[in-house]
């Protein structure tokens, strides 16, 4: 709170009223801010829990949506959890989720199919989705990328090689479907975190340690006196599924922590595992006997090089797609009228990309509710005299909002795609690009009143 007596106040509130009046008679008048009709279809690429998800969420709202799936069926990985964390019936949620998607009056789904072509701005793009019976141009207002990802498989420690070693996965299908009986087994290993976090893997894949934790709870309430080893470098279990790992501990889990550099080493005699690792509580080896050995295989992105050329969005060092902003635009590009949701972004749980897919519906609605799009009145200008047609501007654009016409010679703005960020400005060497409502006279006749004011 200021005190109003205070005359330094005065002051201040006169020099910023004196700043804005100097600036506004420099100011040009207002142009026509431009306008473009939306189409109000929506695009969703990717048949996963997230893309269904966000089609649902749009199709909920009457707008008509288009999903597009590369292969025969819906449900992406998340078809391979049989269980999670709580009371939650996985394969229940998803096959409800298929079947309400696909008697959706709203959505139309479009099987082994992929987009091959994109062109157009945010409120009006035309798509072409090839399939094997022929190609499906498509105008929408909006896309949102749903591709999902892909298991990070480690081919050590006898994966694909012996029977008994195992991805998490796996010990959790085979549980499922009743191959595997957790009464017959003497002991499990499961070796966490390898491969992750490393100089050609800059993230940790999060579901990780959950899946091992729901195999270990799982297990022990069918086998209550199986031992379980668990070698890590850290334990995942953020939020609530802190509970669950206590559990695990309860339950007679016992937590090995291995340093990077020091991982454990295993060996097969007579086709059986024989773990040994450095153990940092007693201080010295320890060998472990299972009978199975269960690996984490983390999440990485899926190959989507092509398709964010298509749709010319930017991919992370890690092969993700690259949000806007982590924390304020978590599921927008910066290209107009494109979102993003799901394990497409980063690993992340089932409730986790659920939250995503509904954030991302949530903005393409913004969208699709406008008859009109209408531009902002703070965007960039070119003045044509200066511009050497360099093309610096166009290369730092990050909205795609400036391109160069070789037949009229001049760099073109499109007042709809650009958000004033004024990139374009900071770049150009003959201070030829220019924001609108920031021209040099503006600015500098804003600092001579505030340094007459400072002054007198």
């Amino acid at each position: 709170e200021h005190d109003l007596a205070d005359p330094n106040i005065d002051n201040q509130v006169f020099s910023a009223l004196s700043m804005a009046s100097v600036k506004l008679l420099k100011a040009d008048p207002s142009p026509a801010v431009p306008s473009m009709p939306v189409t109000r279809q929506a695009l969703v690429v990717g048949g996963g829990l997230a893309g269904m998800t966000a089609a649902q969420g749009i199709a909920d709202h009457g707008y008509p949506v288009t999903l597009v799936e590369e292969t025969e069926n819906l449900g992406g990985m998340t078809m391979g959890v049989h269980y999670v964390l709580g009371d939650e019936d996985p394969r229940k949620y998803m096959e409800n989720l298929i079947d309400a998607v696909e008697k959706h009056p709203n959505i139309r789904v479009v099987k082994e199919g992929r987009v091959s072509l994109v062109t157009g701005r945010a409120g009006r793009f035309m798509s072409l989705i090839s399939t094997d019976e022929g190609s499906i141009p498509f105008e929408h207002g909006v896309a949102i990328l749903a591709t999902g990802g892909k298991p990070n498989f480690v081919y050590d420690f006898g994966f694909k090689v012996h029977k008994i070693v195992l991805s998490h996965s796996d010990l959790e299908r085979g549980l499922a479907s009743g191959e595997m009986d957790a009464r017959a087994l003497t002991g499990v290993a499961m070796i966490q975190c390898w491969r992750a976090s490393e100089t050609n893997r800059h993230y940790c894949s999060r579901i990780c340690c959950a899946n091992a934790l729901k195999n270990i709870l799982l297990l022990k309430r069918r086998n209550p006196d199986l031992p379980i080893w668990v070698f890590y470098r850290d334990i995942m279990s953020y939020g609530f599924m802190e509970e669950y790992y206590t559990k695990a501990r309860e339950a007679g889990a016992i937590f090995i922590r291995y340093e990077f550099g020091h991982e454990p080493k295993i060996t097969f005699e007579d086709r059986k595992p024989v773990i040994t690792a450095w153990e940092p509580i007693l201080q010295r080896e320890i060998q472990v006997r299972p009978s199975i050995v269960a690996l984490s295989t983390g999440i990485g992105a899926s190959d989507v090089g092509e398709l964010a050329e298509i749709f010319g969005v930017p991919l992370d060092e890690n092969g993700f797609y690259q949000e806007a902003e982590s924390k304020w635009r978590p599921v927008d590009f910066m290209k107009q009228g494109l979102f993003m949701c799901g394990v497409a972004i980063s690993p992340r749980n089932m409730g986790e990309s659920v939250a995503s897919a509904k954030a991302a519906a949530q903005r393409a609605l913004r969208i699709l509710s406008s008859q009109r799009l209408v531009g902002d009145t703070v965007v960039a200008e070119v003045r044509e005299s200066l511009c050497s047609l360099c093309g610096a501007c166009i290369n730092v654009c990050p909205y795609g909002a400036r391109r160069l016409d070789m037949d009229k010679g001049r760099v073109i703005v499109d007042e709809l795609l650009c958000q004033g960020c004024g990139s374009c400005a900071a770049v150009c060497p003959n201070s030829a690009s220019v924001l609108r409502g920031f021209h040099d006279d503006q600015i500098m006749t804003s600092i001579d009143a505030a340094l007459e004011d400072f002054l007198a």
